[in-house]
């Protein structure tokens, strides 16, 4: 790996410059429907839509220093590094948190281990509060692992002249990011029980909503498993064009702008197509 410290390093292309002012454009046409949606789903979607409005900001953030020091040399400082981090850390607990919201918030009361049989039979609303202890778990330990994954990665894939493979620590870098894939397959399993929970509730007053964003979820996912997969290609074979700051154009544009674009849109449909759900407690109170 190149010691920037006694190379000549370009400033970023045109092109990566104008896919920054693109990507401001983009995302503040987004940001303005998801204050609203985090708003109209209030409480319900707390471990969601808070979360994914955070993820604005560091994108602000991070193009902004791009266009402001289009000048300098294009290399992975501190804002760089943190803003795309936290950018791939909130798009994933997002992700976890509309899931949470369809499968445990607006749906009917019933654990994720009822069977088939008495998911279709338990349309109606259970006069008692149940206990979802399940759920919450696997909430927690995603959103654990997926923290600790990022930090490890974060940490371990910051730069150092004097470390193995130019970076501050090439295991906890590897390690991060597996953890992070996991955290995605994890994901993907709860995605696939959640479908099967909402296809048994056709007749809920909820459906058509938890319908539009379980498929927002859905669609959302790929993107982010390549994003997420993208970054542990690099950890486990830095090839200088897949480096997500002096890497290629193509790099930046399909890897990365692309993939997270693709989850903020679906999100933002599903999160706009949702806000029609009556939260269970309301229900239950009729």
């Amino acid at each position: 790996m190149l010691d920037i410290r006694t190379v000549a390093i370009d400033p970023p292309s045109a092109s990566k410059i104008n896919l920054a002012i693109a990507d401001i454009a983009i995302h503040a046409a987004l940001f303005i429907p998801t204050v609203w949606i985090t708003w109209k789903h209030g409480k319900a979607g707390m471990v969601c839509w808070p979360i994914f409005l955070s993820y604005f900001p560091l994108r602000f953030v991070s193009d902004a220093y791009q266009i402001v020091h289009r000048n300098d040399p294009e290399i992975p400082n501190t804002v760089v590094i943190m803003t795309n981090a936290g950018s791939i850390a909130c798009l994933t607990l997002a992700l976890i948190g509309i899931i949470y919201e369809v499968y445990v918030t607006n749906l009917p009361t019933v654990s994720l281990w009822t069977s088939r049989t008495n998911e279709t039979n338990s349309n109606t609303i259970l006069p008692l509060p149940p206990k979802r202890w399940t759920e919450k778990i696997i909430l927690g330990i995603t959103h654990l692992a997926n923290t600790v994954g990022i930090g490890m990665a974060t940490y371990g894939g910051s730069p150092s002249a004097t470390g193995a493979g130019g970076v501050a620590n090439e295991r906890l870098n590897k390690i991060g990011n597996c953890m992070m894939l996991f955290v995605m397959f994890g994901i993907c399993w709860w995605l696939w029980q959640t479908g099967k929970r909402v296809t048994n509730m056709r007749p809920h007053h909820n459906f058509r909503f938890a319908k539009h964003m379980y498929r927002a979820a859905c669609a959302a996912l790929p993107f982010q498993l390549i994003r997420v997969g993208y970054n542990l290609t690099y950890a486990l074979n830095r090839i200088p064009s897949l480096d997500p700051v002096m890497g290629t154009f193509l790099t930046r544009f399909i890897l990365m702008f692309v993939m997270q674009l693709g989850v903020a849109v679906a999100l933002v449909v599903g999160g706009w197509l949702g806000m029609g759900s009556v939260p269970r407690q309301r229900l239950e109170a009729y």
